[in-house]
């Protein structure tokens, strides 16, 4: 298994930097650029292949690949709400796509996703000496209405204790404390590693 590949970033953030305002009470403009980079490092913290998390908090869609096919193919980044595609290269390069007839994708009990081939699906044996496999798929909550973040309010509020962290005077003074929040609303949402 290789190192799973951003392919389509998410298009909002979780947080909106009108939330963040009004956590910290804060009127007017002239903090919104450091408020929005803010929350831009808050969400590099959490989500994404590196992150703390480990998680995709806004949908976005990532590639996995292997080089060569198991009967059970883990997806790292999760929550994994879709299979794309399933491609593979044959030794010549050539790809192909694996009808979505052959797998489907399941979570075990841990949280972690992955996608679980039919018993009788053939695979192919031909393949590309590294990375011949692919597995394209959308993780993190959907928008909802309006194109709103559907992140659970956990995550969001730990993203807003992070910045007012960087902001807030007395919220410096009481990082210990906020820091040991901060990492209880959002440890829940950690995926296992596989």
């Amino acid at each position: 298994m290789h190192r799973p590949v951003l392919v389509t970033a998410a298009t909002v953030l979780p947080v909106l930097v009108d939330d963040v305002k009004l956590a910290l009470r804060v009127d007017g403009s002239d903090l919104d650029a450091d408020l929005d980079r803010l929350i831009r490092s808050a969400v590099a913290h959490y989500e994404g292949w590196s992150g703390v998390l480990g998680i995709s908090l806004v949908e976005q869609t990532w590639r996995q690949d292997f080089d060569r096919f198991e009967q059970r193919m883990p997806l790292p980044v999760g929550p994994v709400t879709e299979i794309v595609s399933v491609t593979y290269r044959n030794a010549a390069g050539s790809e192909s796509t694996v009808d979505d007839s052959n797998y489907a994708l399941k979570q075990d009990a841990g949280g972690r996703f992955f996608v679980r081939f039919i018993n009788d699906f053939s695979t192919p044996s031909d393949l590309y000496e590294e990375a011949a496999v692919s597995i394209e798929y959308k993780a993190g909550w959907p928008l909802g209405e309006d194109d709103v973040s559907t992140v659970p309010a956990d995550i969001k509020t730990a993203i807003i204790l992070f910045v007012q962290k960087h902001v807030d005077e007395a919220a410096r003074e009481n990082s210990a404390m906020l820091d040991r929040i901060e990492r209880d609303l959002a440890s829940k949402y950690r995926l296992h590693t596989v």
